[in-house]
């Protein structure tokens, strides 16, 4: 299971950005948009997702998915999957 620490850290990291981290839970509704973050660096989480917790999101899903709750949620629970 991935928690919310674990993903706004490799966001941190992938956007060079570590204002996630300092905004803790309260960043995880906000779109990812709002929050300055592009395609890349939501294929880049993904990426980094794969590569450290073997956990796999497609490009087309990535795209898709608007907020850090929704990243969870999908990773999470299984029935968000289908």
């Amino acid at each position: 299971m991935l928690s919310s620490d674990q993903l706004l850290q490799i966001l941190s990291e992938c956007s060079g950005d570590e204002q996630a981290l300092a905004q803790g839970d309260d960043i995880l509704d906000r779109e990812f948009e709002v929050l300055g973050y592009d395609s890349l660096v939501l294929l880049e989480t993904s990426a980094q997702l794969k590569h450290r917790y073997d956990i796999d999101i497609p490009e087309d899903v990535i795209r898709d998915l608007k907020t850090p709750r929704a990243v969870l949620e999908y990773v999470n629970v299984p029935a968000s999957r289908n």
